[in-house]
């Protein structure tokens, strides 16, 4: 597959399974609001059955006097958000996803050129190796020259793994929000946009490069911007942050998936099978050198803090009633005698 078609299918890919969740969780009777907020009511007391659907609301009804009515532009912008309510769910992706890409790409324009930071970046792989040699831990090298000297037709299928992170992220996204219950939903939502918080405060504090930009001498092989690897143009860029090896946050969520699956699904084989997305992202940041293991440890301790420390999303709620609140109070005007509210207000 050419990189054209790479960089084709990937983000084609991502309109599908967001398109999927829109079409999956589409609402029909008319009356429901979009989605929940960002009100934490896993701690609140509220209880959901793995059947329940994820946005359920709850009907009020209210004896207010009939207002005017808006604009014919609103309210059908309204029933349309209301039919669909997985669409707010791609704006919050987007805006959490977008944001730390764009703080990264700030942070690798900012320190392009900059040889003190690279070879400050270097050293600090360097203590990591010495680390892992104390303890015996140092197994990087040797594993990927055995993967592409005896399990060579590996190697490709490693690099596609590597590079699916964010499709396979875009489908947990969309069946968590259709299997599992609002408040269990909304705590894995926000753990995983508080680990890019946490995970950016690291990489900025302490850049670390990854085995594969080491001297030749220490025989890593770049295998990811290689022929074998194939990268793309989401990937090889100027934009870039490549000295962010420390923690690997690609095998610290996919181990938060796995964990969340098997723990809140209500689908027994996929519980069963989740546990090997983290098995393939491990061997694939290790025998790719992108990642030392002690990279991956903290990267795996990162989606326990956010799962503590979720709510710190919450600082974005003003920015969601700014943007969402007026349209969807749109629906009261329409028809005030049956109100839906979120069940989480």
């Amino acid at each position: 597959m050419t990189n054209v078609a790479k960089n084709v299918v990937e983000p084609a890919f991502i309109v599908l399974a967001f398109t999927a969740g829109c079409l999956l969780n589409r609402r029909r009777g008319g009356q429901s609001l979009p989605q929940e907020t960002l009100d934490d009511d896993l701690e609140s007391g509220a209880h959901y059955t793995d059947a329940s659907p994820p946005l359920k609301p709850t009907v009020i009804h209210s004896e207010s006097p009939v207002r005017k009515a808006p604009n014919l532009f609103f309210r059908l912008l309204s029933r349309f958000f209301n039919a669909y309510p997985f669409l707010v769910e791609i704006w919050y992706w987007n805006m959490t996803y977008w944001i730390y890409q764009g703080l990264r790409a700030m942070s690798a324009r900012m320190i392009a050129g900059n040889k003190a930071v690279f070879l400050g970046a270097r050293d600090h792989a360097l203590q990591i190796l010495s680390f892992e040699k104390f303890f015996g831990l140092d197994i990087e090298q040797r594993f990927q020259e055995y993967i592409m000297k005896e399990q060579a037709w590996l190697m490709p299928i490693l690099a596609k793994v590597y590079y699916s992170h964010i499709s396979v992220g875009v489908c947990f996204l969309v069946y968590i929000y259709t299997f599992l219950p609002t408040s269990t939903f909304q705590r894995i939502r926000r753990t995983i946009a508080a680990d890019n918080v946490i995970a950016f405060f690291i990489v900025t504090l302490w850049r670390c490069s990854p085995p594969r930009l080491l001297p030749q001498e220490y025989g890593y092989i770049d295998i990811l911007h290689s022929k074998a690897g194939g990268g793309n143009a989401w990937n090889n860029n100027r934009f870039q942050l490549t000295i962010a090896a420390m923690p690997s946050l690609h095998f610290g969520t996919a181990l938060f998936f796995a964990v969340s699956l098997c723990r809140f699904s209500p689908h027994r084989p996929l519980r069963i099978l989740a546990p090997l997305w983290p098995t393939a992202m491990l061997i694939t940041i290790v025998a790719t050198a992108n990642h030392f293991l002690t990279d991956a440890a903290i990267g795996a301790m990162i989606p326990f803090l956010g799962w503590r420390i979720n709510q710190i999303v919450l600082i974005l709620k003003p920015v969601q009633d700014w943007i969402f609140a007026p349209l969807l109070n749109r629906l009261d005007l329409v028809n005030p005698t049956a109100r839906s509210v979120p069940k989480t207000l």
